[in-house]
């Protein structure tokens, strides 16, 4: 042990030697640190027990086991189904409404549908308003007039705004009676587009179809119109000129036609400028000719050779009658 007068020997913090301790304060020590030791063993004990025993303490709930992983399901190869407001670009589309025949077989061909939609609107540009329109229009206006059931009153036909007079014989050369329609006047655009609105949203059971000749409307007033036309059940028809204007701008309508007499007197050139699938370069020569010379024209097998030849003078004279 190092001495008193050893200067390496270690000091305290009364600058005294350290003195390593005996034996006996070494035991007296650990007699007096263990029941301490043991005390405080138990307190922890004691207190894990109490909590354990309240009723608002929540013992940990143990960790779930990992789930076991989940294959992936194979893919698979068929077709997802589309609904009907979508349409292959390289194929005409197809509408949930039903749609009406028009009377022109090569015409349903290429309409969506296969004829004039219903809850739609149909956009017509005409270059002679009053002429062209009713021999389009009136093969598949004629059944859309008959009623619904045997024995039930006959649906009409509202035109508002025409540009002439409804001549009744006429009508009934095409198999429409004059009580078959309605005709409403209104006096300027305001009015007409009026009427046209509260025509769409009453869609009455009595509408057999809307005809309404606009041809002043700005693209906010065609846009409304289409949006209440998807309310009506019967075909509506819009007629406005066929203007360079109104044939480059836009149009809300889902199908647009440019209606013209062909080279033949019973030809109609009808070309869709706007339909639900694929653009159709070439208009279509659709055979219409007025129903008091249906009577007089020569058998069909031969109209493909006669189409070139002029008018009789007596047929003109009839035609202009």
């Amino acid at each position: 042990m190092p001495t008193l007068l050893d200067p390496t020997a270690p000091l305290d913090l009364f600058g005294q030697p350290l003195r390593l301790p005996t034996r006996r304060e070494r035991q007296r020590v650990a007699t007096v640190s263990r029941p301490a030791a043991a005390r405080t063993a138990a307190g922890t004990t004691a207190r894990a027990g109490s909590q354990a025993a309240l009723p608002w303490v929540v013992p940990p709930k143990p960790t779930p086991p990992d789930p076991a992983p989940i294959a992936p399901e194979p893919a698979s190869t068929a077709p997802l189904a589309l609904p009907a407001q979508v349409w292959k670009a390289s194929e005409l589309g197809s509408t949930p409404h039903r749609c009406r025949p028009s009377g022109h077989p090569l015409l349903d061909a290429e309409l969506p549908g296969g004829g004039w939609p219903t809850r739609s609107l149909t956009e017509l540009l005409l270059t002679q308003p009053g002429c062209v329109e009713w021999r389009l229009l009136a093969p598949g206006l004629a059944p859309l007039c008959a009623p619904a059931s045997p024995g039930g009153k006959r649906r009409q036909l509202l035109l508002i705004n025409p540009p002439h007079a409804p001549h009744p014989r006429g009508l009934a050369a095409w198999g429409l009676q004059p009580a078959d329609c309605i005709w409403v006047r209104p006096q300027d655009t305001r009015q007409r587009l009026w009427a046209t609105e509260q025509v769409l949203k009453a869609d009455a059971d009595e509408l057999a179809a809307l005809l309404t000749w606009l041809p002043e409307l700005r693209p906010e007033q065609l846009r409304r119109l289409q949006t209440l036309a998807a309310r009506c059940r019967a075909p509506c028809f819009l007629l406005r000129p066929a203007s360079s204007v109104h044939a480059q701008a836009s149009s809300a309508a889902p199908l647009r036609l440019r209606v013209s007499p062909g080279p033949h007197w019973a030809q109609l050139q009808v070309e869709l400028l706007k339909r639900r699938g694929p653009p159709l370069d070439s208009p279509l020569w659709l055979h219409a000719p007025p129903p008091t010379l249906a009577a007089v024209l020569p058998p069909p097998e031969r109209r493909t050779q006669a189409h070139a030849l002029p008018l009789p003078a007596a047929l003109q004279a009839l035609v202009g009658a």
